[in-house]
């Protein structure tokens, strides 16, 4: 007797046993529930399976420079766009120099990049010079006061969106630890007023930030506007490791947080000189709520110079080359 084969479930029949429902339908219909004035809403409206990890370079900032780093630690094909970014770290450590990637590599992509230098230190001539940037196209909101800062970005941005709706925005805030809150920027000593200002602060400033990215899709629902924020970190008190400067909110906000850690300051002797060319950091990622893949590189050893960023291995392999030059390591005092 013939044995009577049983036909195996789909996984909508298993997850969903006797649904009627055509999901597929269902959000069509949804999305016909809007007017016009309202259409955008209904365009972002989709089935799970839709919203996935863009595999399409124009949804990202990104550069050769960029991804030979990048993309090994992250997983990701640059900065994504609708998504707040993180790089944080000690002082001198790359934290800048990595903006100014991000920066120069927007540029080259034909967005436009606003820079809230709250730091004051942004030096035009060395990302005209060393980095390949254009500083004369960069509006910047140079407050250090957050408060201010932000609604100098706000409006930059606005008045962007309004010249030309569909340009794409690189919003770069270096950086958050060096930004003060109202209450400091007060002429009074009573230090009883600043705890829980900052972060207060920060919070508002980055859902602003975070409102603007949603407000200004394109038509069909896509991203225009990424925020890079640089953050200085410290000793977290009674367990292990570094915490970022800002708050709860701007963590839990930033898709994903890169941390630089300075390692050494590299030298060589040339003309019986001892130069200093750059140092060397240990950049690791902390959180990445984007990548969806098995694995990535647990921490990479960079090579931090005034013309950019390269990995440790080709950068001092490049500088041995040349016979005039002698490498030499110096481990910092404060290495962490």
């Amino acid at each position: 007797m013939a044995t009577k084969k049983t036909q195996t479930p789909s996984i909508t029949d298993v997850l969903n046993p006797g649904s009627k429902l055509d999901i597929n339908d269902l959000v069509a219909k949804a999305r016909g529930r809007f007017d016009k004035k309202k259409s955008q809403i209904g365009a972002r409206m989709r089935t799970g399976d839709q919203i996935v990890l863009s595999t399409d370079p124009s949804d990202y900032i990104s550069s050769a420079d960029i991804l030979k780093f990048w993309k090994p630690l992250t997983g990701l094909l640059g900065f994504a766009y609708g998504r707040i970014f993180q790089i944080a770290g000690k002082p001198d450590s790359g934290k800048s120099t990595a903006a100014m990637l991000a920066m120069k590599a927007a540029q080259e992509q034909g967005a436009l990049v606003i820079l809230w230098d709250s730091e004051g230190k942004f030096d035009s001539t060395r990302y005209r010079d060393r980095m390949g940037g254009d500083p004369t196209q960069i509006p910047v909101a140079p407050s250090r006061n957050i408060l201010e800062g932000v609604q100098q970005v706000v409006t930059y941005v606005k008045v962007a969106k309004e010249m030309n709706p569909d340009q794409k925005i690189l919003i770069v805030w270096d950086s958050v630890g060096a930004s003060i809150n109202s209450a400091e920027d007060e002429e009074n000593d009573d230090y009883s007023k600043q705890p829980g200002v900052t972060a207060k602060e920060v919070s508002w400033g980055i859902r602003r930030f975070n409102q603007l990215m949603e407000k200004f899709r394109d038509s069909n629902g896509n991203y225009t506007i990424a925020v890079l924020c640089i953050n200085q970190v410290y000793a977290n008190i009674g367990s292990v490791g570094f915490k970022q400067k800002g708050g709860a909110e701007l963590e839990y906000l930033s898709s994903l947080i890169l941390e630089m850690s300075r390692k050494e300051t590299l030298t060589r002797v040339k003309n019986k000189q001892k130069i200093k060319y750059g140092i060397t950091t240990i950049a690791r990622v902390k959180k990445n709520h984007l990548f969806g893949g098995e694995d990535c590189v647990a921490e990479l050893e960079l090579v931090v110079s005034s013309a950019g960023i390269d990995l440790a291995s080709e950068a001092k392999k490049k500088v041995a080359e040349d016979d005039d030059d002698l490498i030499i390591s110096s481990p910092d005092e404060e290495s962490d």
